[in-house]
């Protein structure tokens, strides 16, 4: 009885996720994004309030923990997925009664940020109205207690800006973000990374009919690259899997 309710609870909690992530894939980028910039450090005192997996929504809604294990910029994170069928304003007061940190609150064109500090851990809450009484979003925290050093690929050209590291840890293996700023255009960046992954032992595999996108691959880890023009140089994104 024990294994076949055990079973149930996996299958419903994969199905949240699948019916959740497709909903917030496109702004959770942006929400951890805002969740790395330092705030000021004089931060009031405030009460702890609750843990974020003991934060409580609205009835009937759906909402689960985004992968085993994230970081950012190499910082351990947390990133909780909702939908709830109530309005913003309405959410955002439930959440700040359940954790009084939640005072800072930015209001962008398409979605809302509330934030705040508990100790050395930084919670943000990226809200998105789907509809007159329906709001989907994450909520996310990073503990900010030290910045340890990400190396940076042997491959890639001196002087490139880090932009974002997110990393994801599931059962299938580990899958990384980057992006970094580059001062060379696209054409002249291309070659230079072309060869310099060859050098470090990368195998190629396909690319796109504009040379654009990128894909490599070395001792069963895989590496995706994209090349965008950025403010006269470069902006290059690279995904990899590694088992």
């Amino acid at each position: 009885m024990t294994t076949a309710t055990n079973t149930t609870q996996r299958q419903r909690r994969r199905a949240v996720s699948a019916g959740l992530r497709p909903l917030t894939a496109g702004v959770l980028l942006g929400c951890m994004a805002v969740s790395s910039v330092a705030w000021p450090s004089g931060r009031s005192a405030v009460s702890p309030g609750v843990s974020l997996n003991r934060l409580r929504f609205p009835e009937g809604s759906r909402h689960d923990m985004l992968a085993d294990r994230i970081w950012l910029h190499g910082l351990p994170a947390q990133v909780l997925v909702f939908d709830s069928p109530v309005a913003v304003p309405d959410l955002i007061r439930d959440l700040s009664t359940q954790q009084p940190a939640l005072v800072d609150l930015n209001v962008l064109p398409d979605q809302i940020i509330l934030s705040g500090w508990v100790d050395d851990m930084q919670w943000a809450v990226q809200l998105q109205a789907a509809g007159p009484s329906r709001t989907v979003g994450t909520v996310s925290t990073l503990r900010m207690n030290s910045v340890p050093g990400l190396a940076t690929p042997a491959w890639l050209p001196r002087g490139a800006i880090p932009r974002l590291d997110l990393a994801v840890q599931e059962k299938g293996g580990k899958v990384s973000d980057r992006i970094w700023q580059l001062a060379l255009p696209p054409a002249r960046l291309g070659p230079l990374l072309h060869g310099a992954l060859r050098r470090e032992g990368w195998v190629f595999e396909t690319e796109t009919e504009s040379g654009a996108e990128q894909s490599w691959a070395q001792a069963g880890e895989r590496l995706q690259i994209s090349l965008t023009a950025l403010d006269g140089g470069s902006g290059l994104h690279v995904r990899r899997w590694t088992p």
